[in-house]
């Protein structure tokens, strides 16, 4: 299997560590007191979520503070793309939009944000999770978290059928929005799953066949390229009737069609002529030096 390829979403296929970390902060009673201020807190996007608001607060902010004390960059990076999903997922039970849920993400950083020690270190980390990278983040965890469900079910012998799933669809719909914007992340991303999630199926013997595999991201390409002629001549072949004879275009081109026709007509006229002039003169040339030679012929 061909190394992983970065892209800002890799998290999404490798998370446990983060996610202890947050559930132990969550489910202890040692972290229910932080510097921040958080015995008062209350959000309504946490109402009958997983835990009460205080206690989310309280994670929140050890689990942030444990992310600035570390120095390795990818690992503070994933961990803040893991923390909004937590929070979409584990906290607010996915029944919150991404929209929702990236409010309160960014209000609990703030909140981590006005302790005076946090200096603000985890900001290019935050900032990179927009609304699209949210959205695409959720997609992604979902299609591994399905894959990961789908090899527990193999490995306790509940797997009939199972060769075809819900990886499939949802990898054939994601790889098709993918390249309608061109997201390179997301799109490579997607290979990385694909690599796994091929690499695991073949080693099932029921799984073998070709069918069940994902095609590459590349096919899709051959598919877009293969068609795009034919829907061009189609659609020029619906269209362009009615432009010339509705609108203004059917006139224009019938000047212009006419112009160069009149252009062509005066080449072939003056071609004409001169083949014309071309054979006059060489005939009279000929019956020149026929009646030389002739008269030549009687004086001799």
């Amino acid at each position: 299997m061909p190394p992983e390829i970065q892209t800002i979403y890799n998290v999404a296929s490798s998370y446990s560590e983060y996610k202890q970390k947050l559930d132990s902060y969550k489910g202890s009673e040692e972290y229910r007191s932080y510097l921040g201020n958080c015995n008062e807190y209350t959000q309504k996007y946490l109402t009958g979520s997983q835990g009460n608001a205080s206690t989310i607060c309280h994670a929140v902010m050890y689990f942030l503070n444990h992310l600035k004390e570390h120095s390795d960059s990818s690992y503070i990076d994933k961990g803040c793309k893991y923390l909004f999903y937590w929070l979409y997922a584990d906290v607010l039970n996915k029944e919150q939009s991404t929209e929702n849920t990236l409010i309160l993400y960014k209000e609990l950083y703030d909140r981590y944000n006005s302790d005076e020690d946090s200096m603000n270190i985890l900001d290019n980390h935050i900032k990179q999770i927009n609304e699209v990278v949210s959205d695409n983040l959720v997609k992604l965890f979902g299609i591994y978290d399905i894959f990961k469900k789908l090899k527990e079910e193999f490995i306790s012998q509940d797997n009939e059928n199972k060769c075809t799933n819900d990886c499939v669809e949802l990898y054939t719909r994601y790889v098709s929005e993918c390249r309608k914007v061109y997201d390179n992340d997301f799109c490579n991303e997607l290979k990385n799953f694909r690599e796994v999630y091929n690499s695991y199926i073949q080693s099932i013997p029921s799984c073998k066949e070709e069918q069940y595999l994902l095609p590459p991201i590349e096919a899709f390409d051959m598919v877009s390229i293969i068609l795009t002629p034919f829907l061009f001549i189609l659609v020029t072949t619906l269209i362009f009737p009615i432009l010339y004879k509705f609108t203004a275009f059917g006139p224009w081109l019938h000047r212009k069609f006419g112009k160069q026709k009149n252009i062509w007509d005066n080449i072939n006229e003056e071609t004409n002529c001169l083949i014309h002039s071309y054979n006059m003169e060489n005939k009279n040339y000929q019956e020149r030096n026929y009646n030389i030679a002739y008269n030549s012929s009687r004086n001799s």
